[in-house]
């Protein structure tokens, strides 16, 4: 009697049409969950070292005008760098604090729809993945159990390569929500202090052009 090792390989090329296609749904969406979770992780990573440059230099000048020029000289303008420019310009241009709020509230809410890109493709894959893997395993167990009902004799080594390749499935479908998940939850969280950061520094710039008035 042959020992029983797992083998996932043999175990794919063994199952049927419909398992197999749940597995290669699942290791599609795996391959590109990853992508997403490096591209969103390196980022959201860029962006916070991008707001503790910019904050530290913003806070070391005395004038803001001199920001806004160096800033102004920029051919492209992230996060804060951007906030702070469209506000400063706008207050130059109307001496309205409200105007200015409202310029600085609209690029937040551009910043926040470039932070918040390919998440809901995570959530997705973080949601639906145990389930397809749940289809899979279920399909492969009727089929296991089909099988059976054309044998006379059934024992542990019959049965355990069909059950084996049924539960693969749900083994994948596992190994792709789980880290889609993790990296979501992870970056909504870090996303909502940057754009408390930003929201923050918007109202602290406000101040400081009140005074200016």
């Amino acid at each position: 009697m042959n020992s029983f090792e797992l083998d996932i390989f043999s175990l794919f090329l063994q199952a049927s049409f419909v398992v197999q296609l749940v597995m290669i749904i699942l290791l599609f969406a795996s391959v590109s969950s990853w992508w997403v979770i490096f591209e969103r992780w390196t980022t959201l990573s860029r962006t916070k070292k991008d707001i503790f440059n910019f904050e530290k230099y913003f806070w070391s000048q005395k004038e803001l005008d001199n920001v806004f020029k160096n800033i102004s000289k920029k051919h492209k303008k992230i996060g804060l760098e951007q906030i702070f420019f469209v506000g400063f310009e706008e207050f130059n241009k109307s001496k309205s604090l409200n105007d200015a709020k409202k310029v600085m509230d609209i690029t937040i809410s551009r910043h926040e729809q470039v932070l918040e890109n390919k998440l809901s493709f995570l959530s997705t894959v973080a949601s639906v993945s145990p389930f397809i893997g749940l289809f899979g395993t279920v399909w492969g167990i009727m089929n296991a159990f089909g099988g059976l009902a054309q044998l006379t004799q059934v024992s542990i080594t019959v049965v355990a390569p069909g059950i084996s390749e049924a539960l693969v499935a749900t083994a994948l479908g596992l190994f792709t929500a789980i880290p889609a998940l993790i990296s979501y939850n992870w970056n909504v969280s870090n996303i909502d202090k940057i754009l408390k950061t930003y929201l923050n520094f918007s109202e602290e710039l406000l101040i400081i052009l009140s005074r200016k008035n």
